[in-house]
């Protein structure tokens, strides 16, 4: 019996032992698909800057174009500072057919900021070719060149702004615009991209449904404190200032309440807005 209890616990002792092993080695070999990817990762870094990632949050709109559907009213609803602000990125170079080269520069503004793959498409083509007159369409753009020693080419479509910080120009250049479209933001150097970088939106903040007010003739208008870019007024403000819009009678379609200009349906003070709806 004291053999073979012994033989017992050696045999324990030696399963132990294997799945001990076995369970070492899992942990310590890496995968090639591991691997590669530690390799691709270490590659990237070294070769640009990432840009920060847009916000995938969808900001809610009340008033304007499809306005969404009134929230639940918040009469003390806090104000909003204004949301951080985009920057200008380098996407990279472009050789325009005169030889030269220059770096594509996405700017930022209240419209947002084009994406590298569609500045360096428009760019490409812009300078690729040979180009007459002041502007050309290109793509969808509007480019040519502006009279300014930094960005001597300019693109621009739907608010958004694409420069060329450099030489690279058509080989026949257009005459030069009469006045300067966009210039880099001062003391603000664009810090540079992968060339996939992403679309991003204009800086703006929520609407805010405020509640509702009572107008001179008895019909319930609701209150909206706009997001803009440069922030969102307090409900408490908005819904005074609205009170007093829409039981004054003005003999003009204007009207200045507490500092804020009136008219329609909207008041503005500042870069801020307050919105008048209906329903």
């Amino acid at each position: 019996m004291r053999l073979s209890t012994q033989a017992t616990f050696a045999a324990i002792a030696t399963i132990a032992a294997v799945t001990t092993g076995c369970s070492n080695s899992t942990d310590n070999t890496e995968s090639p698909s591991t691997t590669a990817r530690s390799a691709a990762t270490t590659t990237h870094s070294s070769t640009a800057v990432a840009s920060p990632a847009p916000s995938a949050t969808t900001v809610v709109k009340l008033i304007g174009p499809s306005p969404a559907p009134l929230p639940a009213p918040s009469p003390t609803h806090p104000a909003a500072p204004a949301p951080a602000p985009l920057t200008d990125v380098d996407c990279g170079p472009v050789t325009g057919s005169n030889g030269a080269t220059a770096d594509v520069i996405a700017f930022a503004s209240d419209a947002g900021r084009a994406g590298c793959t569609d500045a360096l498409t428009v760019a490409t083509d812009y300078v690729g070719g040979t180009r007459t007159g002041d502007a050309a369409t290109v793509d969808g753009w509007t480019c040519q060149p502006q009279p300014d020693t930094t960005i001597p080419h300019v693109c621009f479509s739907d608010g958004l702004h694409i420069g060329l910080r450099g030489a690279a120009a058509p080989a026949t250049p257009p005459a030069s615009a009469p006045s300067v479209i966009r210039t880099p933001t001062p003391n603000s150097t664009p810090h540079p991209v992968e060339a996939t970088e992403p679309p991003a939106p204009g800086p703006t903040v929520d609407d805010v449904n405020c509640g509702s007010v009572t107008d001179a003739g008895g019909a319930t208008v609701h209150v909206i404190a706009v997001g803009t870019a440069a922030g969102r007024v307090g409900c408490t403000d908005a819904l005074t200032v609205a009170t007093d819009y829409a039981n004054t009678i003005a003999p003009s379609g204007t009207v200045t309440v507490d500092g804020w200009n009136c008219q329609a349906a909207t008041c503005h003070k500042d870069g801020l807005t307050i919105g008048l709806r209906d329903n």
